[in-house]
């Protein structure tokens, strides 16, 4: 039986950095996943600073999925200048009245995180159930699996155990 109040994490991951935390955090809450799509294919550094110095909003694919469906949108970002990516600003801008409940993470090179979440919270005009930043530091040897067992566990109400790692990486679930 599917569950009576689903929840979705969607990201914008350039180098898959983001991806690779919103698929742990997807596991995690037991909820379904869409990669948020830029249409301009790959985009390079220079643009995505470029995009942040000009606020672009770049087409982003329609998502595959009805997000009214979602009691809990969780919104995953990394941080460009201290905002969130461009593709989720039109994320937002395009989607957000259609999100119940949302929450926010955040990959990032060393700061920026809150400025990022106030951008989304902005965009989105409404407060984030709760917010999660990862540090690059963190995602080295996967040291920011516990911060994101506490994320999870927060946004599930403690509803579900926390997963584990063992030392080859691979994530267990009790």
């Amino acid at each position: 039986m599917p569950p009576t109040n689903p929840s979705l994490v969607a990201y914008y991951s350039r180098s898959g950095t983001t991806a690779r935390v919103g698929h742990a955090l997807a596991l995690r809450l037991g909820a379904d996943e869409l990669a948020i799509e830029d249409l301009r294919g790959d985009v390079s550094v220079w643009r995505a600073a470029l995009d942040r110095l000009l606020g672009t909003l770049p087409p982003v694919a329609e998502p595959t999925v009805a997000l009214d469906r979602y009691g809990l949108v969780v919104l995953g970002t990394p941080v460009w200048g201290g905002r969130a990516a461009s593709p989720v600003r039109r994320f937002l801008h395009d989607h957000g009245a259609a999100l119940a409940q949302v929450a926010f993470f955040c990959t990032m090179g060393g700061s920026g995180a809150d400025s990022a979440f106030a951008d989304m919270q902005q965009r989105l005009g409404k407060a984030p159930r709760a917010t999660c930043a990862i540090d690059a530091k963190a995602l080295e040897g996967d040291r920011y699996l516990d911060t994101l067992d506490t994320f999870a566990a927060r946004l599930a109400d403690g509803a579900q155990a926390p997963l584990h790692t063992v030392p080859n990486g691979a994530v267990l679930h009790p």
